[in-house]
């Protein structure tokens, strides 16, 4: 497959800043299924309008992949029918989307420039960013409040320097031919470095969900949650996300992800690339928060396990923590293995849609915070190398060829 480039300079004289796009597949031969995935660069300055050219970057550079899968997406389209048809749906979608614009006006610049960069409606980009809050309330597809998305498997050990966790991303939707990863240099009006970042993305999303690391040595993933108390206004989860990617430390990622403002709950698996430390943040509405230090083989999912909260049941993590329980992996190699895990046929931990299970694990990623690495799958972990390795420290990753071309 060749690898596609593109690139632009600004036309904004008072900021002579570059902004690229580099998309390339993985070195090596023709890809099959699940062999490669598209990467972004881009390198943009924070104000309004870099932000927005941010976000015509992306919408250029995949739009067509981001408009095919949304062709088929039963829940996109079922949110649209609902915000259209119904008053509490449109006030519920306003209300969140003013609150977030309100309180994080740069991303949703993001967003708009993604619908401009991809010419599809802005609409459709902005019920994307709330898929966690309006598929709450929808009542055609009220199930979706109780199907959990998302495993994550710990292990610590001092004595050898261990420390790593490993990342299922989970939906209803294969993705895994459409997720694609962003990597970001963010400048300063002077042009300097304020932050570089990286993360995978499911299709139209704002960067930040759902696996990320940056050059401040901060890494985390997030996983969803079920309160049975969440808010028709407040900021959706995305663009707090997308505010914890760009934190300067973990005790920052904690104040970005904690936040009043927030609508509904969400569970941070957080890293600190330099100290090695990782801890679980589970975040209710409002800003509601436990903290949780691993000091050693540890399981998060779908459910509060710290934060005293009422929630929905969620059959799928009571299964994959069972079947974390029976193996408790000790090393990296062992996550790797309990993420591939297929034993439950009802409710497997590496999903198919098979069984009572209604989702597939479009992606796994392993964080070694010892060797300062994230390995990459989009297919089952156990059975091949990854797919891609990055340095945590931002050097250059090894399976990844590019050349960068201006137009």
């Amino acid at each position: 497959m060749p690898t596609v480039m593109t690139g632009r300079v600004s036309e904004l004289a008072s900021y002579w800043w570059l902004l690229c796009i580099c998309l390339a597949p993985v070195h090596g031969n023709e890809p099959k299924a699940g062999s490669f995935i598209r990467t972004i660069y881009a390198e943009f300055v924070d104000d309004a309008a870099g932000h927005f050219d941010f976000g015509v970057s992306i919408g250029l550079a995949v739009g067509d992949f981001i408009r095919s899968a949304w062709s088929s997406d039963s829940e996109l389209h079922a949110m649209e029918q609902w915000v259209e048809s119904n008053s509490v749906g449109r006030k519920v979608f306003q209300n969140v989307i003013e609150d977030s614009n309100r309180s994080f006006p740069l991303y949703m610049r993001e967003v708009e420039g993604m619908a401009k960069g991809s010419s599809i409606p802005l609409q459709r980009f902005l019920l994307n960013q709330l898929r966690t809050e309006l598929l709450q309330f929808l009542p055609v597809r009220s199930d979706r409040k109780r199907r959990g998305k998302c495993t994550d498997a710990f292990v610590f050990d001092p004595a050898t320097g261990t420390a790593a966790w490993g990342h299922n991303d989970d939906w209803a939707v294969n993705w895994r031919e459409s997720a694609y990863i962003v990597k970001a240099t963010v400048l300063n009006p002077n042009m300097s470095v304020k932050v570089k970042f990286a993360s995978w993305l499911y299709p139209g999303y704002l960067a930040g969900m759902d696996v990320t690391f940056n050059s401040h040595g901060v890494a985390y993933t997030v996983n969803s949650l079920f309160p049975k108390n969440f808010s028709s206004s407040g900021v959706g989860t995305t663009f707090v996300s997308r505010h914890v990617a760009e934190s300067h430390s973990v005790s920052d990622a904690i104040a970005r992800a904690a936040d009043t403002r927030v609508s509904t709950a969400m569970n941070y698996n957080i890293g600190d690339i330099n100290t090695k430390r990782m801890i679980q943040l589970e975040v209710d509405t409002h800003g509601k928060h436990m903290l949780y230090q691993i000091t050693g083989p540890d399981f998060h999912a779908n459910q509060f396990r710290h934060l005293q909260t009422r929630q929905f049941p969620e059959p799928s993590t009571s299964h994959r923590y069972k079947r974390w329980k029976e193996l408790e992996p000790a090393t990296v190699d062992g996550i790797r293995h309990f993420l591939s895990d297929s034993q439950d046929p009802q409710w497997p931990v590496y999903r198919n849609s098979t069984g009572a299970d209604n989702c597939f694990t479009d992606a796994t990623g392993l964080f070694d915070l010892e060797r300062r690495s994230l390995h990459f799958w989009n297919t089952r972990s156990s059975e091949s190398p990854p797919l891609v390795t990055f340095d945590l420290s931002f050097g250059n990753h090894n399976d990844i060829t590019s050349t960068l071309i201006l137009v």
